[in-house]
């Protein structure tokens, strides 16, 4: 009783954290209530986009597949294997459902911010909007006697099972449980439905009962990203695919809750299950090595799958080739590139094969070339976006695409407005990672084109465990030395004290997970400095990763918010390498307000950066998104590299790049000036996109501030600071709207810090305003955990914040 009591105080902790906090990157569509992370509910719930056939529906004849492919539904004759196209806008259509009658598909439509629910018939194709909230619409499914449309929706909070009348268009919510329900499935009498639960880290299979409201599960995992299960036709049971470790696998039940039989051996990611309706086959699509996905059948009793996906595509309608070539202005030489390519209708163009994902911040679709790649679209207009990492312009192009013709069209991307490597710094993503619960299984190769083509010279992905699963550990030691570089890292979650990146470390840390919320190890006497000073010890670099949401952790009247709980007992007693300033999933601004208070104590952390992106998943943004570019002594690899992280030479950036001196040092050295002792400072900035700001910071505040770029291209700023008794100095340049080739909230980029007189030199007055301010913080981290960690001994950790606490008391006398 008191774990699980722990486990609830947890809960609702976090919960209250989330509602003060407010990520950099939130959400792109509507937002729904009580969900910290809409990363993950997007990235999990919402539908994938590919080229290949995804979310077979099968006709009640049993003749014809629905399937979604390219964004459009189609429909497949299983004789023949043809794909007709039925849908035709400009938006994202997916994850059709047939009337019982077979006239009309119930399917979700996506138009990049919301979702709404369209029917349309099967014959003539004439739409009928269905349902339009003005929040996420998905999931719809007929009643078994065709009257009315069951679907999920979050239109009174968060994602509830709701049913609309299809003739007079009433509706009527029928859960309204905390969490998510999604994709309900009625049983044969439509007087019960199973649908999918979501609550906390929890997924199950339910079942409730329409007529008394009665609720039952039927199988729990943990974080079960993409479980989907169809009903047998006779409702007697269900099909479901599970996660185990990284993979998935499927899985039969019945309804009595008999041990499951695994069917399907030999797929390794299944998903999206359908029946036939004679109760013969089981359906499914699963990702081949290309990333595209594939449709198979199998018996329910089991056997070798058979591959069904369609061998030929009809579109209804005229269709051309296009040849997009990508290269550098004065080369010929083709140029890995980000491209965005849509058609007439603004309807996103596929390559044949590839992964594609979707930009929330800017609301695209976008893949990589490797300088040359073929697509086809309908005839008419054609509009092409390409980019190559930061310091490049993005290109676009329009082409009018004629039937029978393959069109070119050639992008020739402008010289960079700064070339880093030039002047030996490189660029690095040291937080992301390769797999983690997307529809998607990739190798390390993947996402090599990734990379050059956001011009990104380092990445570090990072295993993780999935709830209590582990993730990508067959890659631990695997190593790409040649550019571009990848090396895995790992990174230690503990949700209640803080998430810890582990980089460079010649082995893994042990748990890779603990503290209040997870079970076996919630109550276990192990601060995250353990796995802080693993990482020094096993030859790594360790940092905190996107520590800080708030873009005001320290406001003046009120108390302290947003920051990891034992981040600043970590850094006061000498234990934190780096900080991830950058990352998609925090707040720069506010992770630079908490950096500059530890920094004013003479603490040496030099900044980091990572994307934090799930590489398998549809809906991220690019590898590199958030990066630091580094200076290494000798040549570029690994411990070189990490040995210029650790020293601070570098800078941190989601696009503007930036070169800052004072006093004839760079970013990571050390000026001798005498107190009051005037400086001169050097920065020179480049942007792909306009940047409001430029500010030279003093210990924190603002010695300098200018206009920044009031467009794409390249600047230098100069003046004069006075040297204070101690601390440091940087540059930073942030604000404006963003566009690609960025994908974060605002512009934003920061040096590491120039130290006067010596690295952790201090000013004392600085330092002491600045030790106040921890210390408030430190009143409430205190207080949490004890509250998190109830009746457990956690000695260690207490002793920790203890002598933190004795250490700031005194700088702040």
């Amino acid at each position: 009783m008191l774990k699980f009591s722990r486990c609830l105080l947890f809960l609702s902790l976090l919960l209250s954290f989330a509602a003060s906090a407010r990520g950099q990157w939130t959400n792109r569509y509507p937002k729904i209530a009580n969900v910290s992370h809409h990363v993950y509910l997007e990235g999990y719930n919402l539908p994938t986009l590919n080229q290949g056939a995804t979310d077979p529906a099968v006709s009640p004849d049993g003749k014809t597949l629905a399937i979604a492919a390219r964004g459009w539904i189609w429909l497949m004759n299983q004789a023949t294997r043809e794909a007709k196209r039925l849908t035709k806008s400009g938006a994202v259509d997916s994850r059709p459902a047939w009337s019982p009658d077979g006239r009309q598909i119930a399917f979700v439509r996506d138009d990049t911010n919301d979702t709404s629910i369209v029917l349309i018939d099967t014959a003539g194709g004439r739409e009928k909007v269905l349902v339009d909230s003005p929040a996420l619409d998905l999931d719809p499914v007929f009643s078994r006697d065709g009257r009315h449309v069951f679907y999920s929706s979050a239109e009174s909070g968060d994602l509830d099972l709701w049913r609309v009348e299809i003739a007079a268009g009433a509706r009527k919510r029928l859960t309204s449980d905390r969490g998510q329900e999604l994709q309900p499935q009625p049983a044969p009498n439509d007087e019960q439905l199973l649908y999918v639960s979501k609550v906390g880290s929890i997924d199950s299979v339910s079942i409730i009962d329409l007529r008394d409201n009665s609720k039952r599960v039927l199988h729990s995992e943990g974080i079960a990203s993409q479980m989907r299960f169809a009903l047998k036709p006779d409702g007697r049971s269900f099909v479901v695919n599970l996660p185990v470790q990284d993979r998935w696998q499927l899985w039969q039940m019945d309804m009595k809750g008999s041990p499951a039989i695994q069917i399907a051996r030999d797929a390794e990611y299944p998903q999206m299950p359908a029946w036939s309706p004679d109760n013969s086959f089981i359906y499914f699509a699963e990702p081949d090595a290309t990333e595209r996905f594939r449709l198979y059948r199998i018996a329910p009793t089991g056997g070798a799958p058979e591959d069904i996906s369609p061998l030929s595509w009809n579109w209804g309608e005229p269709t051309a080739r296009v040849l997009v070539k990508t290269r550098m202005s004065g080369s010929d030489v083709s140029l890995p590139a980000r491209l965005t390519v849509v058609d007439g209708k603004g309807h996103p163009v596929l390559p044949d094969t590839g992964q594609v994902r979707f930009d929330g911040q800017n609301g695209s679709a976008f893949f990589y070339t490797p300088g040359l790649i073929e697509l086809e679209l309908p005839t008419g207009d054609a509009r092409v976006l390409a980019t190559h990492g930061f310091g490049v312009l993005a290109q676009t192009a329009t082409r009018k695409i004629r039937e029978g013709k393959t069109e070119t069209i050639e992008i020739e991307m402008p010289a960079p407005f700064w070339n880093p490597a030039s002047d030996g710094w490189y660029s690095a993503d040291l937080h992301s990672h390769l797999n983690y619960g997307g529809p998607y299984l990739l190798t390390p190769e993947d996402i090599v084109l990734d990379m050059r083509g956001e011009a990104l010279d380092l990445s570090t992905p990072q295993l993780a465990n999935l709830h209590t699963r582990f993730i990508d550990t067959e890659w631990w030691g695997w190593r790409r030395s040649q550019s571009p570089m990848i090396v895995f890292a790992q990174e230690v979650r503990s949700h209640f004290l803080g998430h810890v990146g582990v980089v460079g470390a010649d082995s893994l840390f042990h748990p890779w997970y603990f503290g209040p919320g997870y079970p076996v190890y919630d109550d276990i006497d192990l601060p995250n400095s353990a796995a802080l000073q693993f990482a020094r010890k096993s030859g790594g670099v360790n940092s905190y990763v996107h520590p800080v949401s708030t873009k005001d952790p320290f406001p003046a009247n009120a108390a302290p918010n947003g920051l990891p709980l034992e981040l600043v007992p970590d850094a006061v007693l000498g234990d934190v390498d780096t900080l991830e300033v950058t990352c998609l999933w925090s707040d720069e601004l506010g992770t630079s307000e908490a950096w500059y208070r530890l920094l004013n104590l003479g603490i040496p952390i030099a900044p980091s950066a990572g994307s934090d992106t799930m590489h398998n998943f549809y809906r991220t943004m690019a590898i590199g998104a958030t990066r630091i570019y580094a200076k290494p002594d000798g040549a570029m690899n690994l411990p070189n590299y990490l040995e210029a992280v650790r020293r601070g030479r570098s800078f941190v950036t989601n696009g503007p790049l930036i070169k800052f001196s004072a006093g004839g040092a760079e970013a990571g050295g050390v000026v001798s000036a005498a107190a009051n002792q005037p400086i001169e400072w050097k920065l020179e900035a480049a942007s792909s996109a306009p940047v409001e700001k430029v500010e030279i910071l003093v210990n924190g505040k603002v010695a300098w501030s200018g206009q920044g770029l009031n467009e794409a291209g390249r600047k230098t700023f100069a003046g004069k600071v006075n040297a204070p008794a101690g601390g440091w100095i940087a540059a930073r340049v942030y604000g404006g709207a963003t566009r690609p080739p960025m994908s974060d909230s605002y512009p934003f980029a920061h040096t590491a810090p120039i130290w006067f007189g010596r690295t952790g030199s201090s000013d004392a007055t600085v330092a002491k305003a600045s030790a106040q301010d921890l210390l408030r913080w430190m009143e409430i981290a205190e207080k949490r955990l004890e509250q998190g960690y109830t009746g457990a001994k956690v000695d260690n950790l207490k002793k920790r914040f203890t002598e933190a606490r004795r250490i700031l008391e005194m700088r702040a006398k």
